[in-house]
């Protein structure tokens, strides 16, 4: 049995009758609220006497009939035509929407296995959570800022939740479930944090809560590239990945369902971004592997130029075309991994990239001499 056709006559004549301008809302209200405990009775009941299949087509039936009536009763709403006692009549619409926003909580309740999460939420179900979003990033921002979060983390949080507040459609009952979870485990969290707030926190923090929206998804990336670029050497860029991917593969998920169904689970993404890079880094070595094992070059050379020099000298290389690159950090990490310098054994891959676009006179003159001498041995072989 479909029980909403007559109680959609039911609301709607009720709403067409404070049109006309005729008073019964006490009574119309009672008889409204009387049927609409009667129906929830009725579907529950019917729920329980067929099978589960049958019972979930049921129950979405009904779900997806109050969603069709909310939005016809909020339409009214937004009217353009004025009415006598417009006030009045908006007033008792909004009572109606709801009533029918708690009859559809009231199946979700009751009944989960059978309700349909992928549904959006009404209009003023979304309103609402837009602005409990506002309410819980205010406060998130504060406990923050009282934790002295660095800028980075600052910046994460505010883009966050100016991305979940710009969103131009509709929250489905399943993002509308996650949030709230999200929201109070975040403000649960960050009450047992001890300051300062590290980036690094924040992020498994999220990871475990699953939230995998696309922003919070790069953000992490962007980070762990940073880091990376930090690295003076392969070696230490080497340690800092495994050790990110330490962290995240042993991080436990609080919340079982994710932001976004459609999406990957954060945690499986960021692996997968931090495979590719341990890839890179391998290739890196496999080159430099091969070329070592078939004799095209020494595992390491000494040269007695300084690190400033010897980086002068290899960029005049590559702007003569003598050496072609597709990328200037892959030379810099083949150079730091096989040279050595007069005055180090180990050059770090962060010094040498300084050196590679700064330098100063005397390193020029430098290296200016060594050429003219190459230049005079080249002269001497004619």
């Amino acid at each position: 049995m479909y029980e909403i056709i007559s109680f959609r006559e039911l609301i709607l004549d009720v709403i067409k009758i404070k049109v006309a301008g005729q008073c019964h809302d006490k009574e119309s209200q009672h008889k409204i609220t009387k049927e609409s405990k009667r129906i929830m009775s009725s579907i529950l009941h019917h729920a329980t006497l067929v099978e589960p299949d049958r019972a979930k087509a049921y129950i979405r039936q009904h779900q997806r009939g109050l969603m069709q009536l909310i939005d016809e009763a909020e339409a009214l709403t937004n009217e353009n035509e004025p009415y006598a006692d417009q006030k009045s009549r908006d007033g008792m619409i909004s009572s109606l929407v709801k009533l029918l926003n708690q009859m559809v909580i009231d199946l979700q309740q009751h009944l989960p296995y059978y309700f349909d999460f992928d549904c959006p939420v009404s209009t003023a179900s979304q309103e609402q959570l837009i602005l409990d979003i506002a309410s819980n990033s205010g406060q998130i921002l504060k406990k923050a800022e009282e934790l002295h979060a660095d800028k980075e983390t600052i910046n994460l949080f505010k883009q966050l939740f100016k991305n979940l507040n710009d969103y131009t459609g509709r929250f489905t009952f399943e993002q509308a479930k996650y949030l709230y979870a999200f929201f109070d485990s975040i403000k649960m969290a960050l009450n047992t944090f001890v300051q300062p707030l590290d980036f690094s926190d924040i992020i498994l923090l999220l990871v475990s809560l699953n939230f995998n929206h696309p922003f919070f998804y790069h953000s992490c990336c962007s980070h762990l590239n940073r880091e990376l670029q930090n690295c003076e050497n392969i070696s230490e860029q080497y340690r800092l990945i495994h050790f990110f991917k330490k962290l995240i593969g042993q991080v436990f998920k609080t919340i079982s369902i994710p932001y976004h169904k459609n999406l990957p689970d954060i945690d499986e993404a960021i692996l997968r971004y931090i495979e590719s890079e341990i890839s890179y880094l391998q290739s890196i070595d496999t080159i430099a592997e091969d070329l070592t094992r078939g004799g095209i070059l020494e595992s390491n050379f000494k040269v007695t130029f300084t690190v400033r020099q010897l980086a002068l000298f290899i960029n005049l290389q590559v702007e003569a075309g003598i050496i072609t690159i597709k990328s200037p950090k892959l030379l810099h990490q083949y150079i730091t991994k096989h040279y050595s310098t007069t005055e180090k054994e180990v050059i770090s891959e962060k010094s040498f990239k300084n050196a590679y676009y700064g330098y100063v006179d005397k390193d020029i003159q430098k290296v200016i001499e060594k050429i003219v001498v190459m230049l005079n041995i080249a002269q001497d072989k004619c």
